[in-house]
Order: structure tokens, then C-alpha cells, then sequence
């Protein structure tokens, strides 16, 4: 993996990040996970980490449903941190396979080539089995303003930022 170098102020979500695993070893988290990727797309040449905290959340569509709170770092030319918290939904294909969908709100910490704006919505869609208390999945990772999807007058650029992932969760 070719990481470039992160600058100090990319630290700054670092206490949110332990705050999560400290808050979730100790209120009992439903799941923490742990994603790594490669930028694809638009995206290429970045790699990327994903930490997130997920909570049993109701029913939504007669379908299980996690809220997530989550915290991304990807390396490249348009290297970012991101913040995010959203809502995910599974079907489940049998007892241990498991298709998925996240949509989530959140920000990054400064606008790039591919991010005009700090505000972003966050897409994961994937494909996952539970082995037994653990859950691994693969799946596609998608940051964008919506500018071209939902037609917004934004301005500056919406490339969007895109990562392939593999994930390992624990259930707790």
C-alpha cells in the first residue's frame, strides 16, 4: 500500500474515533467495525480505513436496521477525513448471507478536487456473511455532495470519492 503523508490536522477526529471504541466496550455496542480499501473510479491510487459503531436501530421497510457512526481516512492526491452517521438496512439472502445498503449524512474535513463542499452524503452498498459473532463483508463506498444526483446548485467540483472495501465486524 502506498499511504501518503498525513498531516497533523488530519488527527483532529482521532479522539472521536477512540471515543467510539471506548463508549462501545463499554455500553455494550452492537457491532464495531473495522473497513480497509482501495480508491476506485475516480478514486484511484488512495487506500482507505473505516471505523465505525453500529446500533440495532427499529425495523425500517420490514428489514433489520443499524444505525452507524462512522470515521474514514483515505490517502492520495485528494486525501481527506471523513465523519458520518447513517442508517442500514439488510436483506437477508439466508441465515448467514446478508445483502446490505447505507445511507448516511456527514462531513469531511476540507473540500479537494473530487469534494466541493464539507457537507456530504455517504453510500455503502454490500455483500456479507455472519460467522457467528463475526460479520465480513465486501462492498462499495461512495462520498458526494449530490450535486449531480440530486440536481443541487452547488458550486465547485462533485466527483465524489470511491472506495472498494472489505469489512470485518464483531458483534457484541
Amino acid at each position: 500500500m502506498n499511504i501518503s503523508p498525513v498531516p497533523r490536522v488530519r488527527f483532529k477526529f482521532i479522539p472521536v474515533a477512540a471515543g467510539m471504541l471506548l463508549y462501545a466496550c463499554s455500553t455494550g455496542a452492537d457491532m464495531l467495525a473495522v473497513a480497509v480499501g482501495y480508491g476506485n473510479i475516480s478514486s484511484s491510487g488512495s487506500n482507505a480505513v473505516f471505523v465505525s459503531y453500529q446500533k440495532d436501530a427499529p425495523a425500517l421497510f420490514n428489514r433489520k436496521s443499524l444505525y452507524e457512526l462512522s470515521i474514514a481516512y483515505w490517502s492520495g492526491p485528494n486525501y481527506n477525513t471523513a465523519l458520518s452517521f447513517g442508517r442500514t438496512l439488510r436483506w437477508k439472502l439466508s441465515p448467514e448471507n446478508y445483502c446490505a445498503a447505507t445511507l448516511g449524512i456527514g462531513m469531511v474535513d476540507r473540500t479537494t478536487d473530487h469534494l466541493g463542499t464539507t457537507g456530504q452524503f455517504m453510500v455503502r452498498l454490500a455483500f456479507g456473511r455472519k460467522f457467528g459473532e463475526y460479520d465480513l463483508s465486501i462492498g462499495e463506498t461512495h462520498y458526494s455532495n449530490g450535486k449531480t444526483a440530486l440536481g443541487l446548485d452547488w458550486d465547485g467540483p462533485n466527483v465524489g470519492e470511491d472506495f472498494l472495501t472489505l469489512m470485518l465486524a464483531r458483534e457484541f
